[in-house]
């Protein structure tokens, strides 16, 4: 169990990667939509499961809430796949 102070400083060290993302994906967007309108956003993800750990400031929240989501199915269907290749090569 983590101390409330420790807690904070992870939380607040894993929301500013995410806003370090969003700037870095601003910088490098080509369209205006992304750059100046905002719209994207990023986020840290649990590897196994795809729950939202941190998000940034910056962007539009709605897409977290759908991103989690995607970010499970994308989950299960590489882990299938990856299943699936090391199975066949252990047979």
């Amino acid at each position: 169990m983590l101390d409330p102070i420790t807690l904070s400083v992870i939380q607040n060290g894993l929301q500013q990667v995410c806003n370090e993302m969003d700037l870095a994906f601003c910088r490098a967007a080509f369209s205006p939509v992304i750059s100046e309108a905002f719209d994207r956003s990023d986020g840290i993800y649990h590897r196994d499961n795809g729950e939202l750990i941190a998000q940034g400031d910056l962007g539009l929240p709605i897409f977290m809430g759908t991103m989690q989501y995607g970010t499970a199915s994308v989950i299960e269907r590489a882990t299938r796949s990856s299943w699936r290749r090391w199975r066949s090569r252990s047979c």
